[in-house]
């Protein structure tokens, strides 16, 4: 018997690791020739909406390891994209923010995304919303077993 996907029904973390590797796929895909790459993208995303976090705040947005996301900040300063700046809260950290070339460049790939999200909605089954209503709780499900 041959198998295929009609066959085979990836389990409840298989599952969501072939939809990460498809998603992968459409942002480089879509960030091909940009200034950034697939996890920079996100951190730029992120903090295009947030304005400014610490990398602690990244870290825990995100779900990157802390070690993770230090180099991805080291890439993105090196690249002029976030810059780094003191935090007035605490002394001995700081927080990153976009740069004007930063907010450019997320500018300009937000563009080609929603050209990309705009062919991922016409294929969806289902409302947009209750699908992300569904992965807010698969992620809360995954933080909370992560937790000690």
């Amino acid at each position: 018997m041959v198998r295929t996907r009609t066959t085979v029904k990836p389990g409840l973390l298989l599952q969501p690791a072939v939809v990460f590797q498809l998603v992968g796929q459409l942002v480089e895909e879509v960030l091909e020739g940009s200034e950034v790459v697939g996890v920079e993208y996100q951190v730029t995303s992120w903090l295009n909406v947030a304005g400014r976090a610490t990398p602690g705040e990244l870290a825990v947005d995100l779900g990157l390891r802390p070690t993770t996301l230090s180099s991805v900040i080291e890439r993105l300063v090196r690249k002029g994209q976030v810059r780094r700046v003191a935090n007035p809260e605490d002394g001995r950290s700081y927080l990153v923010e976009l740069t004007s070339s930063g907010k450019a460049t997320n500018a300009r790939n937000s563009a080609r995304f929603a050209r990309v999200i705009a062919r991922v909605r016409a294929n969806l089954e289902l409302e947009e919303e209750e699908l992300l209503a569904q992965l807010r709780v698969f992620e809360a499900a995954l933080r909370a077993s992560l937790e000690p």
